[in-house]
Formats: structure tokens, sequence, C-alpha cells
């Protein structure tokens, strides 16, 4: 037998290095309790990523655990997978043009990001735009208004990744997959510079 023998001992352990962790006040403040953190550490084991990575890349939303776009990007990228933004939040316009900035002279008519990704002898671009966004109900939603290029390029990069490298994230949503499916108001969430949610701060009931 190969394997090694997992004993009480062990993951007393194990438990008692998580709960110091959460003693710490050091970890992302929706890793509450020594559940959180054992499914977040084993998932993160699963994954690839160490301990403390997991608990910065993997984010327990109602339940269920997500990637953040960070985890996503690593991932693939573990994976032998590359990806290149060949478009972030541009303006097309009804001539088939775009732009990295509006044009005062014309109205466009949609707002698109398209990434392109890589793994072998495969190539996936992917697009995704305000107009899909629209469609899926999202662009009312007060991160769509306040964040629209950085939601853009997660919703773009959370799509070619399951395209390409779905057997990567097994089965993991991101973050802001997730959180755009919820009623407004019921996370508070904190985000970094770049818009991405890094943190679960309160989930009201």
């Amino acid at each position: 037998m190969n394997g090694k023998i997992i004993t009480r001992e062990d993951n007393n352990n194990v438990e008692e290095f998580l709960q110091k962790l959460i003693d710490s006040k050091k970890l992302p403040t929706h890793v509450k309790t020594v559940e959180d953190a054992f499914a977040i550490r084993q998932m993160g084991e699963e994954l690839g990523f160490a301990t403390m990575q997991s608990f910065h890349y993997i984010i327990p939303i109602q339940g269920k655990l997500s990637l953040s776009a960070k985890a996503t990007g690593a991932l693939l990228r573990k994976g032998g997978i590359q990806f290149q933004t060949l478009e972030d939040g541009v303006f097309v316009y009804d001539d088939g043009t775009t732009s990295e900035y509006k044009d005062p002279k014309k109205k466009p008519i949609d707002i698109r990001t398209k990434i392109r990704f890589v793994r072998g002898n495969m190539e996936e671009i992917t697009s995704f735009s305000w107009k899909d966004a629209e469609s899926m109900g999202l662009t009312g939603k007060d991160n769509w208004k306040k964040m629209p290029k950085f939601m853009l390029w997660a919703r773009c990069l959370s799509a070619g990744a399951n395209r390409i490298g779905a057997d990567l994230l097994l089965g993991l949503y991101t973050v802001e997959e997730l959180f755009d499916h919820m009623e407004e108001g019921s996370v508070v969430v904190n985000r970094n510079e770049e818009g991405e949610i890094i943190e679960i701060v309160e989930e009201k009931k």
C-alpha cells in the first residue's frame, strides 16, 4: 500500500493549525471556521495551490467554493495554456470598427472584450460583450455599472477557460459568475484596485 494512512492525530494537528491561522486574523474574512479552512485547503491541494495561496484564490459563497480571476489565470498557466487579451472593453461601431476610446462623433453599438487562448495545437478565441451581458440580465447590477471593463474581462476569461481548460478548473465557477446570479445586496465584498473580488466580507441572510 503506497498511500499514507491519515491518523486521528494527523487530523487533530491539521485542525489545530487551521484554527491558529483563523485566530491570527491574517486570513481573508471569508475563512470563518475550521470547516471553511479545511474545505478550501483540500480543494487547493487538488488544484495544486499552496495552503496560504488557496485561502486567497478560493472563495466560498453561500456554501459553494469559487475561483478568483487570478486563480483561474494561474490554473491556465500551470496547465500550459497561454492567453492574451486582444480587445479589452473596446467600443464597437455599426461600421465594424473598434476603438479603445469612445468616439464623440459616433454612437457605439456594443462594448467587447476578446481573449485568445492557446493549448498545444489548440486555439480558442473567446469574446464577451455588453450585449451578451445585457441578454443575461447582468448590466443592471451595481458591479456591472461601476466596473464594466473588468466584468467583461472576467466573464470572457471564465468562458474561454471552460472551453479550453475545463479539466483544470475541476468544475468550479468563478467568483464573478456566482456573484452575478445572487440577489442584489445579499453579499458584501472587498475588491482590489482592478475590480476583482478578493474577499467576502459578509453574507446577509
